[in-house]
């Protein structure tokens, strides 16, 4: 009788620890299947925190000034008129007064930041120097993306300094260019990219305040525009960071959705 009831006894035991242990695993599936349908209720989105690459402004000039970021249009002045672009229409400049105003600056004094344009030379491009986009102080530009005579090539410049994009071939007239110049305030590094590749760069840093507008088709000299750019520019961007050579690549295949 008594082996009968240990054995009664080990019986029930065993069947209520057998209950805990199902119980324990039917309660760790719901937990499980609960935190599932949370995290579905609000789904981190792929590439969340990736910066737009269509910057704090951005001008396409596809016949018109609209901007499609920024504050502004670009108000059109002087010798332009519209013609055919890589990816739409552009601007075309006549190399004397020829400019359009942003009406939008970035931090160049304190920041990192990116400038970017489509641009097609002339033949009467490839004498002198002359401006696709800078950015006005009292008396001179804070930067110029531009061509360089004398250099025989783009350039991205402060005052006092200049960075030629001296990875790559003479520029040809009459084709299509990306260009992209950027600056890293912690390093003090300017870097220019033709078509989506690192040309150039060197250590260089500017105190010229900005104390007007982003600029397409001049530069500043003086307290003067100077430097008329005689020729074709599209899709101008401006970004208040430094683009990667991702990202750089990236915009210079195709302009952003």
């Amino acid at each position: 009788m008594t082996r009968r009831w240990s054995l009664i006894t080990a019986i029930a035991v065993l069947t209520v620890a057998l209950a805990f242990v199902v119980t324990q695993l039917v309660r760790g599936q719901g937990s499980g299947e609960a935190g599932k349908g949370q995290a579905g209720a609000e789904p981190a989105s792929p590439g969340a925190g990736a910066e737009s690459l269509r910057g704090v402004g951005w001008w396409p000039l596809h016949r018109s000034g609209t901007a499609k970021e920024g504050e502004h249009d670009a108000v059109v002045s002087g010798g332009t008129q519209w013609t055919d672009g890589p990816e739409g229409g552009a601007l075309r400049l006549d190399g004397t007064s020829g400019f359009a105003d942003t009406g939008s600056r970035i931090d160049t004094e304190g920041k990192d930041y990116s400038v970017a344009a489509r641009v097609r030379l002339t033949p009467e491009d490839l004498n002198g120097v002359h401006t696709a986009l800078s950015q006005d102080g009292d008396a001179v530009s804070t930067f110029f993306l531009q061509y360089s005579g004398q250099d025989e090539n783009f350039a991205f410049s402060f005052p006092g300094a200049r960075t030629v994009a001296e990875k790559t071939g003479q520029p040809q007239t009459g084709r299509w260019y990306h260009l992209t110049g950027t600056y890293s305030r912690k390093d003090h590094r300017m870097r220019i990219y033709v078509d989506g590749r690192l040309a150039g760069s060197r250590g260089a840093s500017s105190k010229v305040k900005p104390t007007g507008a982003v600029v397409v088709g001049r530069g500043k000299f003086g307290g003067k525009a100077a430097d008329h750019w005689k020729g074709d520019i599209a899709d101008v961007h401006v970004y208040d960071r430094e683009l990667t050579p991702g990202e750089v690549k990236s915009l210079s295949s195709r302009e952003p959705d």
